[in-house]
């Protein structure tokens, strides 16, 4: 044996306290990741049917084509135009509303046309008898007031055409 001091056996006050901070460090760490797994960023929406993730891109995917009606009240817009600056990539009908997406560079506005409600959210715009409400996705809340508006505004140029029979009042879903 050489002369000196044998190794001391168990937990010492300076190692339990590092044991603890690690621990410690460990647990929070972990639980800010759980929380920001499991907490999705809310979209920037006003109130209107069908809140989309932000995690998924604004698209028209489980919706049909547009009836030939449904294009009449928004006449002149059409696939392919554009409104205030916006590119309309996609015009379609889902349950009970119309669905318009506009695109520039990385911004996406996707307005729903519904007929207006007594009841329920109050639409960013409205025009006779029917509401328009908008979901953007890199857009500013401004773009989309100012598409919702744009758009009230051909509905009611449209005003003389009768309301598609497949539109129906506002009603919350579900996600």
């Amino acid at each position: 044996m050489t002369g000196g001091r044998a190794p001391e056996r168990g937990w010492t006050a300076r190692g339990l306290s590092s044991a603890a901070t690690v621990a410690c460090g460990a647990l929070t760490v972990g639980a800010v990741l759980g929380y920001l797994v499991s907490h999705e960023r809310p979209t920037q929406r006003t109130s209107g049917p069908h809140p989309a993730p932000s995690s998924t891109p604004i698209t028209t995917a489980a919706a049909s084509e547009a009836s030939p009606a449904e294009l009449a009240v928004l006449a002149p817009l059409r696939v392919g135009g554009s409104l205030r600056g916006f590119d309309i990539t996609a015009i379609d009908h889902d349950v009970g509303m119309v669905q318009m997406v506009c695109r520039r560079d990385h911004a996406t506005v996707r307005l729903d046309v519904t007929l207006a409600a007594d009841a329920g959210p109050t639409p960013p715009a409205m025009a006779g008898p029917y509401a328009v409400f908008y979901e953007i996705d890199g857009a500013s809340q401004a773009a989309g007031e100012e598409l919702a508006l744009a758009l009230a505004a051909v509905l009611q140029r449209n005003s003389a055409a009768p309301p598609p029979p497949s539109l129906t009042r506002f009603n919350v879903r579900d996600p």
